[in-house]
């Protein structure tokens, strides 16, 4: 379920393509399960939202952004003694990369990554259903 914004709250930014690409990676290896990676569909409908997302958020989120993507992406492949980007991994050595880079000293770029992510992947109903979110409080239940 979308949430409706007017109009005139929509920024012209786009994700760029390396930015995407890297967001992408970092997305599946993040959502990897048991079952394994979570659907393509639903990674591109979570990085078109997190396109609008970082497009409303103004200049400060998407540097941010962009900079924990860029540490995570360059830096976390060296702690598997690897050279190259991240999506270039297979995601098992994605997951391991990463978990591996969180616990460095710059692991905080981690965080703001799966912060910003987490965000908007959760929004999909599928997504929530799996972790057992029906919308309401834990206390409260549903609100609808």
């Amino acid at each position: 379920m979308r949430t409706h914004v007017p109009d005139g709250m929509h920024a012209d930014w786009r994700m760029p393509r390396p930015l995407r690409r890297a967001a992408r990676a970092f997305a599946e290896a993040l959502f990897t399960g048991d079952d394994g990676p979570p659907p393509s569909d639903r990674l591109d409908w979570a990085l078109d939202d997190l396109e609008h997302f970082l497009a409303l958020s103004g200049g400060r989120a998407r540097a941010v952004f962009q900079a924990s993507m860029l540490a995570v992406t360059t830096l976390a492949p060296l702690t598997l003694r690897r050279a190259g980007p991240l999506w270039r991994l297979r995601v098992e050595d994605r997951i391991e990369a990463i978990e591996r880079f969180e616990q460095t000293p710059l692991g905080l770029a981690v965080f703001g990554a799966k912060a910003l992510i987490c965000i908007v992947y959760y929004e999909h109903p599928d997504s929530a259903a799996e972790i057992g979110f029906d919308g309401g409080s834990k206390r409260g239940g549903s609100q609808r």
